[in-house]
């Protein structure tokens, strides 16, 4: 399905920026991934860009994690905004008790014989609790089941409790009481992406995109590691920009699970 279609139809709905959107549909035209892995769902509107890039290529399929109690908790869901785009073949949604970690324990342990887990995956995708413990642990059970060459893509790099905090007093089970100030107030995306992923010796390719909130590291060995800052905005309208940072505010307002 052509990007043009597909962004007609998601009109409106959050939680991806234009630019990301764009983005990611061309990755995967350009990638033709066989197997992306996607942590945090919410509405499922990058799930859907996503499958319309793998509907142009004709193969490919998309496993989506998110927590059990997000099912009821979005409107539209994944699985109705897939159903409408017609795109439901290309998506895998399973959800877990308390999320992606123990599928992640799951996938690991089917994908490891004779104590060698086999990665599975061209394109991991993290965009859930925004924890240091949780997505810190995510990154390594990820990289696990992420192939040589294989994109890892982080979402609100810059994203804090703090921020949150004015709105709400946990996040995703975590309580804000609970931290301390530095946990507060220090991204914990940023930490995560710049002391574990950075300094991992199978990741040397790294870019980070400030005005949309993303960090993407690819997974290749070398002693030269490249890191780039993009600022580019892309080819949006002033109206998608206003638009996106509308819909993030609301989701830091009101749309995380408690």
């Amino acid at each position: 399905m052509k990007f043009e279609t597909i962004r007609r139809q998601l009109e409106g709905v959050p939680f991806i920026h234009p630019v990301n959107a764009r983005r990611l549909y061309d990755w995967v035209l350009e990638h033709s991934p066989e197997q992306i892995l996607e942590l945090g769902v919410a509405h499922g509107t990058a799930t859907v860009y996503m499958a319309a890039a793998l509907d142009e290529l004709g193969t490919g399929s998309i496993t989506s994690v998110d927590l059990l109690a997000s099912e009821h908790h979005y409107v539209p869901s994944p699985e109705q905004q897939l159903a409408r785009s017609g795109l439901s073949r290309y998506v895998r949604i399973v959800r877990y008790e308390t999320g992606y970690s123990w599928f992640l324990h799951d996938e690991i342990k089917r994908q490891t014989t004779n104590d060698v887990c086999a990665p599975k995956y061209d394109l991991c995708i993290i965009d859930g609790s925004k924890n240091w413990t949780i997505d810190g642990g995510t990154f390594f059970l990820a990289d696990k089941l992420l192939r040589p060459g294989g994109l890892l893509v982080f979402d609100d790099y810059s994203w804090t409790y703090a921020l949150a905090d004015q709105r709400r007093d946990a996040t995703d089970g975590v309580s804000h009481r609970q931290l301390s100030a530095d946990e507060l107030n220090t991204p914990a995306v940023r930490e995560i992406f710049e002391l574990l992923v950075k300094q991992h010796p199978d990741y040397a390719e790294f870019e980070l995109y400030p005005i949309e909130d993303w960090a993407v590291a690819r997974k290749v060995k070398s002693e030269q590691k490249r890191y780039q800052v993009s600022y580019g905005a892309g080819p949006v309208g002033i109206q998608d920009m206003l638009r996106d940072a509308a819909m993030r505010l609301i989701r830091a307002a009101v749309f995380r699970p408690r």
